[in-house]
């Protein structure tokens, strides 16, 4: 006769609740990272420190920001072929090694870092025009599948939430309604994608974001653009939440918006959430004030408005981001350091003009994007310990004088997180001193009860635990 199960409690770091994209702080995760031996050559690509070229042995530096990873093992980490002279004499002439992101280890590392910063998960960028492989893009869509596999399975280990986020620039308007509604089969039914219990979901339907409709050129029209939504609703199981990444000038279709006034109708009907585009279109805090008081607070006044009078409710989300430089992957077109980060004053004044209209939520662009100085994760502290190059300029967070840890900008969105779960009040003012003393009351944990089953009389076997956890280039700052 079996004893009766028991119940324990196991202390963990807080999961994220995948029922709700209300009250979160996500981020987007390009994931593009690959080096020789992640799999056969598919022709250039965007890598942290180095873009895969096709050959195992020939690479090209492609960041300002330079990446570090603390104590991860060195044993993951990629050596580039590229000797670089750095500044330490003991290091003089040795490869630069950089992390790539294809392993298992380096996608745990990635969602780890989220869950001890309290950010509650990520968009998973989707490149469209990677995934048609009527064009012959077999191989790079197989990475691309293997990308979301990891992703999938660190988000489950370390309870954070994950979605689709389709990326449709540079693909022809002609094809993109049959390469979405090829790859979201593929998607759905091949690799299972809504089967992941911590898929995010907004009233029981998968949230899905398309990015990059009603840009000026793009040449979608607002006919395309509905046919496409429609489908994706008609063939998701439960139906689908759409969040669309549109213009910074949605509203008024002006500037980086299409001319087409009728897109004004499609995003305040035919979408759940609008998430307008604000990287490049202000450099510093004073120019993201005025970018609030003239596009923000008409934007989200509207939709306010809107919901009184008994329209559809859209969910606002703005961007934030923390700077960016791309002088290197642009071999010199943009500026180095063009947009300063301010030692994190910049992105600070940004998370707080957005939620002082009232949002629920913030898309954080972007998680890992080192290429474009937009990245959120891990930066070399100090010029000093920066590699030396004679052709490549690289950056330090000391670049514009303040002294911070590496891990700084993903304490900061550790705070706007707190600030949406209405776990801390938000003030104006830069919350330095608490951003340095961040780890004695951090990471967050609940106590979640661990039901022990003890093993069967006279069996000999011991008994079993659950412990409650599942058992894994459009968007740039230059636009304008």
């Amino acid at each position: 006769m079996a004893a009766s199960s028991s119940s324990a409690v196991e202390r963990r770091i807080r999961r994220s609740d995948p029922s709700t994209i209300q009250d979160k702080f996500l981020v987007g995760y390009q994931g593009w990272f690959t080096c020789g031996g992640d799999g056969e050559p598919v022709g250039p690509a965007k890598d942290i420190t180095v873009g895969y070229t096709g050959s195992t042995t020939q690479y090209l530096t492609a960041d300002d920001p330079t990446p570090t990873y603390g104590p991860t093992s060195l044993r993951t980490l990629h050596r580039s072929s590229t000797q670089h002279q750095v500044s330490k004499p003991a290091q003089a002439n040795r490869p630069f090694s950089f992390p790539h992101e294809t392993p298992k280890p380096y996608k745990g590392a990635h969602f780890h870092w989220m869950a001890e910063h309290g950010i509650d998960g990520a968009f998973l960028q989707r490149f469209a025009g990677q995934t048609d492989i009527e064009y012959g893009n077999e191989g790079i869509r197989k990475i691309r599948d293997e990308v979301g596999d990891r992703v999938r399975e660190a988000a489950e280990k370390e309870g954070r939430v994950f979605a689709i986020m389709y990326d449709v620039s540079g693909v022809p308007a002609d094809r993109i309604a049959t390469v979405l509604e090829r790859d979201w089969a593929h998607l759905v039914r091949v690799k299972g994608v809504l089967d992941s219990p911590n898929y995010l979901r907004e009233k029981g339907k998968p949230v899905i974001a398309l990015w990059g409709f009603g840009f000026e050129g793009a040449n979608h029209t607002p006919s395309l653009l509905r046919s496409i939504i429609s489908h994706i609703r008609n063939v998701t199981p439960g139906g689908a939440y759409i969040m669309a990444g549109v213009p910074a000038h949605w509203r008024t279709s002006e500037g980086d918006a299409d001319r087409n006034p009728e897109f004004v109708d499609v995003w305040l009907n035919d979408v759940d959430a609008l998430s307008p585009w604000t990287i490049g279109r202000y450099s510093n805090e004073i120019e993201a004030d005025r970018f609030a008081e003239s596009r923000m607070k008409g934007d989200s006044e509207l939709l306010r408005k809107r919901v009184e009078e008994g329209h559809k409710k859209v969910d606002y989300v703005p961007v934030v981001f923390p700077g960016g430089s791309g002088f290197n992957l642009s071999e010199g077109k943009w500026g180095f350091n063009g947009i300063k980060r301010n030692g994190g004053r910049f992105l600070w004044k940004q998370v707080y003009n957005a939620k002082k209209f009232g949002v629920r939520t913030m898309y954080g662009a972007m998680w890992d994007e080192y290429d474009e100085g937009t990245a959120f994760m891990p930066v070399v502290s100090h010029k000093r310990l920066l590699p030396q190059s004679d052709k490549y300029q690289f950056m330090a967070l000391d670049e514009d004088g303040y002294d911070l840890p590496p891990d700084w900008y993903m304490r900061i969105c550790g705070f706007a997180a707190e600030v949406l779960h209405d776990e801390r009040r938000l003030f104006e003012t830069f919350p330095s001193k608490e951003l340095q003393d961040y780890w004695s009351s951090r990471p967050k944990y609940e106590d979640v009860p661990v039901h022990v089953q003890p093993a069967a009389s006279g069996s000999g076997a011991g008994g079993t635990a659950d412990d409650g956890k599942p058992k894994p280039a459009g968007q740039s700052y230059e636009e304008c």
